[in-house]
């Protein structure tokens, strides 16, 4: 008996779970799009089905579904409970209203024989309003991306519909009617884009535009505004090219007529059409990134900014830069981050009294400090004029890492003329100790 009655339970506990499946808010909202879907296709064409008669068979099942989610929500919070919630009222509606569309199969004479069909379809649609009162998209669409992002293409579409179908109640002059059979497919064409972008872009922003982070870091928002933008024009041309093409238009002739202007315009671009694809070649080769310090032609500074048209770096004395991108196809750049050490000259001026001994012991004390500095992995000195003064010129390296754990958040464009600073201060130091002081102050000079 046990083990019948732990059967018994398992067994409801499978249909317990099989009937939230049944229900779930995501199942749900794939049905109610794909109904839709297929409301769209059959209102723009009706001839559709012939070439595809399984739309039909999906559109019964979707009405098979609705009308089993409503018997499963009454038989869950029974049928009073049901009625609590206005939004089950509305749905309870659309299910009665439905039915009739089941004899269709069967009865093929009823489309004629029931003036009020296409009602019954358009209030299939009207359940995309049910959409407005979910909080997400779809399970995975993310924190924080309300479906309210679609609604506006949705109220078009019903918008749409609605006009239509009371047209269709009202005795218009054949002119008018002409032109609302005209753009009425079009228009439906183009809300359904609408919401496909929508819908697209909410899914870039889940999956593809976190691979873009990781990958690019800091340029990654430059290179997803460009894809975003490269695949809403893209997707707006062909549902303009559709939509045109369904209107009874020829999509070719149009552009083929515009094709004059088009070529103006696109002599006057471009400029900008080769500071984009320059900016494309940047990002996809990550020649740098922003942060990187580089030195293009005479220029050189810290990239701060990376954009389709120019990026902009910031030089040593605080002024920035915009550089157009098609610079780098003719002028050779240097990314000077990739080096892991940095070198700088120092000059010294030592009078030319100084006898050779003490001319070798400065030399040997300038040397002495350059050793014992830390950050000073390794350095030159050579003496490079003798007249009226005997000038020392002290070439040093820094680690660039090293340094910057020496000194938190120093940036690039400080290291040399920081440990340059303090090495000429202790050299100045030590030779005043032992009575050589150098005759004029540091004159500093960036090496590359």
């Amino acid at each position: 008996m046990k083990s019948i009655s732990s059967a018994v339970i398992t067994q409801k506990r499978e249909i317990s779970s099989f009937l939230k499946f049944f229900t779930r808010e995501s199942v749900v909202l794939f049905v109610i799009f794909l109904n839709a879907l297929i409301f769209i296709a059959l209102d723009i064409n009706p001839d559709i089905v012939n070439a595809y008669p399984w739309l039909s068979f999906v559109d019964i099942v979707c009405i098979i579904y609705f009308i089993f989610e409503a018997l499963i929500k009454i038989y869950k919070y029974g049928f009073k409970g049901y009625l609590v919630e206005n939004w089950n009222k509305f749905d309870a509606l659309i299910v009665l209203s439905s039915i009739p569309i089941l004899l269709e199969p069967i009865i093929p004479s009823i489309s004629n024989n029931l003036a009020w069909t296409p009602v019954l379809r358009m209030v299939r649609l009207f359940r995309l309003a049910k959409f407005l009162r979910l909080g997400r998209l779809v399970r995975y669409a993310g924190k924080g991306r309300p479906l309210s992002k679609i609604k506006v293409p949705i109220y078009f579409i019903l918008f749409i519909v609605t006009a239509n179908f009371l047209f269709t109640l009202v005795n218009l002059p054949d002119h008018i009617s002409k032109v609302i059979n005209v753009i009425y497919a079009p228009l439906l064409i183009l809300g359904s884009v609408a919401i496909i972008s929508k819908i697209s872009l909410i899914f870039q922003d889940m999956y593809i535009n976190p691979y873009f982070v990781k990958e690019f870091k800091d340029s990654a928002e430059a290179i997803i505004n460009f894809s975003r933008t490269i695949f809403v024009i893209t997707l707006w041309f062909c549902g303009f090219i559709v939509a045109i093409e369904v209107a009874g238009f020829n999509s070719f002739s149009l552009i083929a007529g515009l094709g004059i202007g088009s070529l103006a315009v696109a002599f006057a671009a471009q400029d900008a059409l080769g500071n984009i694809i320059a900016g494309v070649s940047l990002l996809a080769q990550k020649n740098f990134i922003i942060g990187d310090y580089v030195k293009l032609g005479d220029n050189e500074g810290k990239v701060i900014n990376l954009g389709f048209r120019s990026f902009d770096l910031e030089c040593r004395d605080g002024s920035r830069l915009s550089i157009p991108n098609k610079t780098i196809n003719s002028t050779t750049l240097h990314n000077l981050s990739k080096r892991k050490e940095l070198n700088d000259t120092l000059h010294f001026q030592l009078s030319a009294s100084l006898t050779s001994q003490e001319l070798s012991s400065s030399l040997a004390i300038i040397s002495k400090t350059c050793e014992d500095n830390e950050l000073i992995k390794n350095h030159r000195i050579k003496i490079i004029e003798m007249n009226l003064t005997h000038t020392v010129e002290v070439t040093f390296y820094v680690i660039i890492k090293e340094v910057e754990r020496e000194y938190n958040g120093i940036g690039i464009n400080d290291i040399t003329p920081r440990v340059g600073s303090e090495l000429y201060m202790n050299i100045f130091i030590n030779l005043e100790k032992s009575d050589l002081t150098p005759e004029n102050k540091i004159l500093f000079m960036q090496t590359s």
